[in-house]
């Protein structure tokens, strides 16, 4: 039996990639007024004193600073200069500083000032952001980007210490703020997580922070302090789409929990007027629970950073052997995520590519080894290749805390003693499965058990395997989906076969 990762609640957390593919998705820009609004915001004091320092001592550390400031305040044509002494062909700036400029002068529409040989926002090594946070250790970006190389490869005790130098050196800014949030969240910290959003001074009347804020509330189970301001920002209408999308679905999600259908709706409806691919895929997600199609197909088709929407998109349509590809796409953004992983496992695992099972597992297991969902898929996996001993072990590291995923494991159990011909003991454990289920209602979940174990007792062709094919039979009914037709034919195609 599998776990059904796409079935778990999914919140509107802000994703953490690289500094220059945020930029380039407008989340670090300063609001954009309607036209509705009397004037744009000028510019910050932090800026402003940028800019005074560059003009009075123009160098590589006060351009670089100067051109990140703007890009995060979408000021990138205040900056055109220093943009340009980074890129110099004489500049002795860094990598991550060259791509840095070339990014700010895109932005700013003067491509002819970029190299035709220089592509913009590249893979940059992590050895790069560890030069530039010792030349310049007051610069809270670049701590920001070495955490996430960490944070990549396993090494989350380092990425902790970056992350706590660019809190220290930028408590509210908000690229900082919402990457710590996300690491904090990844190393299982919730109420951290929640506190980093919730404390700043910046969050007040920041859509990007607030949507966050409302999001890790409901992960911490705290009561979201801004709620009501976040409705004002999204309902006045101040705000161009792109600021407000995330919002817009946190705010819609919460409604949705809450009971609140036709307010859901109409928050999601402003969320995906243009959208992130992060509010896309909530969405996306969502859509199934409200009765209608929220996201069109020229957006899963054109949207940037569209693979997570797209994921669930074939989720929902039941195209499983499409879906790891996806997910493959998918992890080249967010490759710290272990969620890619468990929903592609759990595709292989449904579709019976139980090697493409095997090697998701593995590597999502690298990046958080007690997931339970690539535990049950992976152990899965390994009771169908004969590998019994080795499936064992894996399910003896998931714990009863685990809820459904405990009693999925046990069900696992069930298969791999039924493999081994012990056909009383594996019975008996999928029958404990399934009773587990029912008491904690989950009654989808049982018929799916009673499939599988339907289909075992038929290859096995112990004395109940008809009993249980029939009892199979009203199960996969009850489900309305053809999900798990390939394994009640199994049992049929086994059941049939031992009769002859």
């Amino acid at each position: 039996m599998i776990s059904s990762p796409w079935t778990r609640r999914r919140l509107l957390i802000p994703r953490w990639r690289s500094l220059s593919l945020t930029l380039s998705t407008d989340e670090l820009s300063a609001p954009h007024l309607t036209k509705a609004t009397s004037h744009a915001p000028s510019s910050s004091s932090n800026l402003r004193d940028k800019l005074a320092l560059w003009k009075l001592h123009p160098g590589v550390v006060t351009a670089g600073e100067l051109v990140e400031a703007s890009l995060v305040e979408a000021k990138e044509c205040e900056t055109i200069a220093p943009a340009k002494f980074l890129l110099a062909a004489n500049s002795s700036a860094t990598e991550p500083l060259r791509q840095i400029a070339a990014l700010s002068l895109m932005r700013a529409g003067l491509q002819e000032y970029i190299s035709a040989e220089r592509p913009v926002s590249p893979r940059i090594e992590k050895r790069e952001w560890r030069k530039k946070t010792r030349m310049h250790p007051e610069n809270a970006l670049a701590w920001v980007e070495l955490s996430l190389h960490e944070v990549i490869n396993g090494k989350t005790k380092g990425a902790r210490r970056a992350m706590m130098i660019a809190l220290q050196l930028a408590p509210n800014n908000r690229h900082v703020l919402r990457s710590a949030s996300r690491l904090f969240l990844h190393l299982g910290d919730s109420e951290r997580a929640y506190d980093i959003i919730a404390k700043s001074d910046a969050t007040v009347d920041d859509p990007w922070l607030i949507a966050a804020e409302l999001s890790f509330a409901k992960l911490a189970r705290r009561q979201p302090q801004y709620f009501s301001q976040g409705r004002r920002i999204v309902t006045s209408d101040g705000l161009m789409p792109r600021q407000i999308t995330e919002l817009a679905g946190a705010i819609g999600t919460l409604e949705l929990i809450g009971g609140h259908r036709r307010k859901a709706r109409d928050f999601f409806l402003k969320s995906v007027e243009d959208p992130t691919g992060n509010a896309l895929a909530q969405a996306e997600w969502v859509s199934p629970s409200l009765g209608c199609e929220l996201v069109t197909k020229s957006s899963l088709a054109s949207k940037t950073e569209a693979e997570e929407a797209n994921v669930f998109h074939l989720v929902n349509k039941e195209k499983f052997s499409e879906v790891p590809a996806v997910c493959e796409r998918w992890l080249n953004v967010e490759r710290y995520s272990i969620r890619p992983y468990e929903i592609a496992s759990s595709a292989t695992t449904l579709t019976e590519d139980h090697a493409r099972t095997v090697d998701f597992a593995q590597n999502g297991l690298k990046i958080q080894p007690d997931s339970a969902v690539l535990l049950n898929n992976y152990a899965f996996a390994l009771a169908h290749l004969g590998q019994f001993n080795q499936a064992e072990r894996l399910l003896r590291g998931i714990g009863s805390d685990t809820g459904i995923n405990w009693l999925i494991s046990k069900a696992n159990q069930g298969l791999v003693a039924m493999r081994r011909g012990e056909h009383d003991l594996g019975v008996a454990l999928y029958l404990d499965a399934i009773n587990g289920f029912h008491q904690q209602r989950k009654t989808r979940s049982a018929d799916i058990a009673r499939i599988y174990l339907a289909r075992e007792a038929a290859l096995a062709a112990i004395p109940r395997a008809e009993s249980l094919v029939k009892s199979a039979r009203k199960a996969n009914s009850r489900l309305k989906t053809d999900t798990y037709n390939h394994v009640m034919e199994g049992a049929e195609e086994a059941l049939a076969a031992h009769r002859c």
